[in-house]
């Protein structure tokens, strides 16, 4: 039997998620290294025994039953499924299971890290102070407490009901006429109007739209924030949109830290740019207008990447070229989320350019010299800088000087040359510390 799978050792060994074949007697007959280091035991202990003996208490597992379907009617499955191992640690696994002659392949990757992070995620979602919702396909599929609360429904309530339920009958045909504007990029303001309560209540909000990929699929992220009294009191509205806008701000600064929650990697990344992007500029002399709306782009310019795969933010081997296209598109897509909100008008110009270079070779858009803005320019070489400087998944730190190098080998060519000697002047003779 060894000499029959013995071909899954050569072609399964080497892969990078974890394979192993379970016996029709239950017992494990092949695993590979990933899939051990999965399972928390060794391949000693494992080979030979049944899953029963090493894992107590699985049988009653969803896990163990689709295993046994496959088992025994030849269905392939496909679960994501929480373990709890004999240490008392846990994870989250997604598991492909398919019939072999043998018994069982099962196909496994660690999905703990991207469970943890949807976990956080909520838990920022649901801090927010201001209304939080994702529709897709014309129904609710993700709301925040601050938006249950607002209309007086539970999550599980919503998630049955027409999104226009809770819209005032008056001003359904506005809010689908303004909606669309904001989605098509024609409206950046929040448009207002009046909803209804559960209770019957009609009240006022303001509410602002964006188009997002959720779990795979084209949606809306919609916030949502009452502004009754205000609309009610005139003589504080003014007040009242400025609140509006700390809170919108808000929850774009929660957005953009997504991104480093879902890489550690390049944790702190956008706030470092932006510091030393400022810096850059203030030693340019720039006016305190223009130098805060860099220090905001610096912290925005990633936030295309919250459509990366994390998997693939992480990944310490060379990329593929589809993976690469991906990476090379969150410029655009920033400059997308960013465009439907009521920010400077310098801000997406920014996120959309930080990677174009003077002599042509950058991307998305291939711009050359002065088509670059000089912002963009600025925060081109602060994001060089940083990110030479720091460590990656695919290699270690290579250090200021190193980055210092590159700016200079490159001043003129890739670089603005005004922006490459404020930068080198900030850590030679102002002792700039990232």
């Amino acid at each position: 039997m060894l000499k029959s799978y013995k071909h899954y050792q050569d072609m399964l060994g080497i892969l990078l998620e974890g394979c192993q074949i379970i016996g029709f007697d239950w017992r494990y007959l092949y695993l590979n290294d990933v899939a051990v280091r999965h399972s928390r035991k060794t391949k000693k202990e494992l080979l030979g025994r049944t899953m029963m003996e090493m894992y107590p208490g699985i049988e009653d597992t969803e896990m163990f039953a689709k295993l046994r379907d496959c088992m025994e009617k030849r269905t392939p499955h496909r679960i994501e499924n929480e373990f709890t191992f004999p240490d008392g640690s846990k994870g989250w696994f997604d598991l492909i299971m398919e019939p072999v002659p043998e018994g069982v392949l099962i196909l496994s990757w660690d999905i703990t890290e991207h469970k943890q992070i949807e976990r956080l995620f909520l838990e920022i979602i649901n801090s927010s102070p201001v209304g939080i919702y994702i529709i897709q396909d014309r129904g609710f599929r993700l709301v925040n407490t601050a938006f249950q609360k607002s209309v007086g429904y539970t999550e599980s309530e919503l998630l049955d009901i027409d999104p226009f339920d809770i819209v005032h009958p008056e001003d359904r045909e506005m809010v689908r006429e303004d909606a669309v504007k904001m989605l098509k990029g024609e409206r950046v303001s929040p448009y207002q109007y009046r909803y209804l309560c559960k209770s019957g209540e009609s009240r006022w909000v303001a509410e602002q739209l964006t188009s997002i990929q959720f779990q795979g699929k084209r949606a809306t992220l919609g916030n949502f924030m009452d502004v009754t009294e205000h609309k009610l009191a005139e003589e504080k509205l003014g007040q009242s949109y400025e609140r509006l806008q700390k809170a919108m701000d808000g929850t774009i600064q929660a957005m953009a830290s997504i991104v480093e929650i879902r890489d550690p990697y390049t944790s702190g990344h956008q706030q470092r740019v932006a510091r030393l992007a400022s810096a850059i500029a203030e030693e340019m002399g720039l006016p305190k207008e223009q130098i805060e709306i860099i220090r905001i782009s610096g912290i925005l310019h990633d936030i295309g990447k919250i459509y990366i795969p994390a998997e693939i933010m992480s990944k310490p081997g060379k990329l593929s070229d589809s993976e690469m296209n991906m990476i090379k598109a969150h410029p655009q897509v920033g400059r997308d989320i960013l465009k439907t909100l009521e920010l400077p008008w310098l801000i997406c110009p920014m996120v959309l350019q930080h990677h174009e270079r003077m002599d042509g070779s950058g991307y998305p858009k291939g711009l050359s010299g002065e088509s670059i803005t000089l912002e963009a320019r600025i925060l081109a070489v602060a994001d060089v800088v940083e990110a030479m400087a720091s460590h990656r998944p695919y290699r270690p730190a290579l250090g200021i000087e190193k980055a210092l190098e590159e700016i200079s080998q490159k001043r003129g060519l890739l670089y603005d040359s005004r922006v490459v000697d404020a930068c080198i002047k900030l850590f030679s003779e102002k002792k700039f510390d990232l």
